[in-house]
C-alpha cells in the first residue's frame, strides 16, 4: 500500500502543475459550475496511470487480458462502450476497455474513461449480468461511464482539500488511506494474487451515475428495462464479497425503485432511437 500511495502522490504531485487557480470548473452534466482543482486532461491523466498499473499487475500474475480473455466479449464490450460513450456528456474522452479473466463480479471506469471488466461479472453461479445480453451489459457500463463524465474522482479530491495540498490529499484518496467512509477513492485489493483496483464513491454519487446512465444507455439504443431488472437482482445477493459490485455499488431495493421512477423518460429515448 505505501508503494502504491508513494506512486499516486509522485503522479498527482506532477498533475498539481495543471490545478486551476480558481478550483471552478464546468459540470458536463447539469452545465453549471462545480468546483473541481482539476483540468479534464487531469482526468485522463490519472485514467491513464490507473489502468496501466491494473494491466501491469495482471500480466505479472499471468492473467488473461483483453483477446486471451474472452475474443468475442471484448468485441462485444468494445462495440458498447463506443455506442455510449458517444452519447456521453464528453466524448472527446479517450476512452477504451479491457477484459481481464477473474472470477470478479465486478468493472469500474477511471477518471477520463478507461475502463476495466473482469470475467466474473456474467458468471453463471454469483454474476450480476446474463453472458450475451447486450442490454445488461450497457446498463453496467453506462453506470461506470457516468462517473467518468461527472468527474466524480476529481471533485471530491477537490472538496476535501485545498489548492496547497491538493496532492497529498489525492494520493491518500485514490490509495484509499485516510479518506472519509465512503467518499470517492480507489482500494486496493488482493484478490487471488493479483492488486485490483475497486473505486468507491458516496451515495449521492452512486444515485446521480444511476439517473445518467439509465439515460446514457437508452440514447444509446439499449432497453433501460434492463438496469432495473439488474438492480432488483443485485439486491437480493449477498455483499460480503468485497471485490463484488453488490459491495462496491449500494445495491439496496430502493436502488431499483429510484430506477423506476426514471424508467417512463427513459424509455420514451430508447424508443426513439429505434424508429
Amino acid at each position: 500500500m505505501k508503494k502504491l500511495s508513494s506512486f499516486f502522490l509522485s503522479c498527482f504531485l506532477l498533475l498539481c502543475f495543471s490545478v486551476s487557480l480558481t478550483g471552478c470548473a464546468k459540470d458536463f452534466i447539469t452545465g453549471k459550475k462545480t468546483f473541481n482543482f482539476y483540468s479534464t486532461g487531469s482526468d485522463v491523466e490519472l485514467g491513464r496511470i490507473v489502468i496501466k498499473q491494473q494491466l501491469k499487475a495482471l500480466e505479472a500474475q499471468n492473467k488473461a487480458v483483453d483477446r486471451e480473455a474472452d475474443s468475442e466479449e471484448l468485441k462485444r464490450i468494445r462495440k458498447i462502450v463506443k455506442r455510449i460513450a458517444a452519447v456521453s456528456h464528453i466524448p472527446s474522452f479517450p476512452y477504451e476497455v479491457h477484459l481481464a479473466d477473474l472470477d470478479v463480479v465486478n468493472a469500474w471506469c477511471a477518471p477520463g474513461g478507461k475502463i476495466m471488466v473482469y470475467t466474473g461479472l456474467w458468471q453463471p453461479r454469483k454474476g450480476l449480468v446474463q453472458k450475451g445480453n447486450d442490454d445488461e451489459v450497457a446498463a453496467v457500463l453506462a453506470h461506470e461511464i457516468s462517473h467518468a463524465t461527472a468527474r466524480h474522482v476529481t471533485e471530491m479530491i477537490s472538496q476535501i482539500s485545498t489548492i496547497q495540498i491538493v496532492g497529498e490529499v489525492a494520493a491518500s484518496v485514490i490509495a484509499g488511506a485516510g479518506a472519509p467512509e465512503g467518499s470517492n477513492m480507489f482500494r486496493e485489493i488482493f484478490y487471488g494474487g493479483v492488486n485490483i483496483y475497486i473505486p468507491s464513491y458516496s451515495r449521492k454519487n452512486e444515485s446521480e451515475a444511476d439517473a445518467v446512465g439509465i439515460m446514457y444507455m437508452a440514447h444509446a439504443g439499449y432497453n433501460p428495462q434492463a438496469a432495473v431488472n439488474l438492480w432488483e437482482r443485485a439486491a437480493k445477493e449477498s455483499k460480503s464479497d468485497k471485490t463484488s459490485i453488490f459491495a462496491s455499488h449500494p445495491s439496496s431495493g430502493e436502488r431499483a425503485a429510484a430506477l423506476k421512477k426514471l424508467l417512463p423518460k427513459a424509455m420514451e429515448i430508447y424508443r426513439a432511437t429505434k424508429k
